[in-house]
């Protein structure tokens, strides 16, 4: 069976990991993915896409050509993929990706939901336009999905859709002593050192400025803090934090790793994993920091669906960067706990992802 998977890069981020993490695990000799993706360049999973026998469509940014070019090309990508399954990942784009597969006579079209984002927009003209792309979606997906309650009901409303949960390979990410020590020493980070850290993308919607400043302000709480920044994003927004960093006058205490492929492994590392995203649908990071056991703060926007373990506690974003090194400084003797056990009976495995997918690719 072929399944075209529909996503606008297949760079490091929560829906590209989303579906690495089912390409890695299913039978591929029952299921050939062939990935669609925005632009002509090389993204971070491609090597291991190509090593696991799938293949790379390119087509235009459809925000640099017309509507009418991007359903031709769309359209022209589908029939080249021969695909059985369109499974789409787009979110509102989805409108024409799932238009170009019915044109193209594809029998299984799905759409997937991975965000939030579309309760927040107060634009009446881009209201209008996802009004329009909505009932699209809605009637032209023989299949509607969600990766939570939430973003389903952001991009479907009122419409029936399945969730299917961001499942990760749970006991990657068991917390390792002898790891934290080598990790530690290797990022020249003190054994009583209190370590903040985040995984994410470098993105505006992740929250980043707020971050630092509060990260800065908890240092005038206790001065042997460092925090950890796990993730790359665009030049320009890079550019803006290590300003910032610069300003507030804390470069020794900020660490970059940029993208990594051991993310499980870096979260040994940390005392306090903090999360403040002004929308998520359910970040797979939030998953992975609960396997580990890490003491988490997350901003209470985000999906409760998410909450598997009583490591994770919410705060407000409406609380100042005061208030947040505070709630973190309460925290700060949180002690890991084990949670593997919880973790692996909630729906967050990637196994039980995968029989959900198959049961409705079939």
């Amino acid at each position: 069976m072929k399944i075209l998977q529909v996503n606008n890069t297949m760079n490091i981020g929560g829906i590209e990991s989303f579906i690495m993490n089912v390409y890695r695990k299913i039978d591929k000799e029952k299921y050939e993915f062939i990935f669609l993706t925005y632009n002509n360049e090389k993204y971070y999973f491609e090597d291991e896409i190509l090593e696991l026998g799938g293949s790379i469509l390119r087509i235009s940014n459809p925000n640099k050509v017309s509507i009418f070019r991007h359903v031709k090309e769309l359209y022209n990508a589908i029939k080249e993929s021969k695909a059985d399954v369109v499974h789409c990942h787009t979110h509102f784009n989805c409108a024409y990706v799932l238009l170009a597969a019915k044109l193209a006579k594809v029998p299984i079209r799905i759409s997937h939901s991975h965000s939030t984002y579309a309760l927040l927009e107060k634009n009446p003209l881009k209201k209008i336009k996802r009004a329009i792309a909505r009932v699209l979606i809605n009637n032209l997906s023989t299949e509607r999905f969600a990766c939570s309650q939430e973003a389903g009901k952001a991009l479907y409303k009122r419409k029936d859709f399945i969730v299917i949960p961001n499942g990760i390979d749970i006991s990657k990410y068991k917390y390792n002593e002898e790891a934290r020590k080598k990790l530690r020493k290797e990022l020249n980070i003190d054994k009583n050192e209190l370590v903040i850290g985040h995984v994410g993308r470098i993105s505006k919607v992740k929250n980043h400025s707020f971050l630092i400043d509060v990260f800065s302000r908890l240092l005038k709480l206790n001065q042997n803090c460092k925090l950890v920044l796990i993730g790359d994003g665009e030049k320009n927004l890079v550019d803006e934090l290590k300003k910032q960093i610069t300003k507030l006058n804390i470069e020794d205490k900020v660490i970059f790793l940029g993208n990594r492929n051991d993310t499980y492994n870096l979260l040994n590392a940390l005392d306090i994993f903090v999360f403040p995203s002004i929308y998520e649908g359910i970040p797979l990071a939030l998953i992975e920091a609960q396997c580990n056991g890490l003491p988490i703060i997350a901003s209470d926007i985000i999906s409760k669906e998410v909450k598997i373990t009583d490591c994770l506690f919410f705060y407000s974003l409406e609380k100042k960067e005061e208030e947040w090194a505070d709630f973190i400084y309460k925290h700060k003797d949180n002690k890991r706990i084990d949670t593997l056990k919880e973790v692996s009976k909630s729906n967050y495995s990637i196994e039980k992802a995968i029989d959900i997918l198959k049961k409705y690719y079939k």
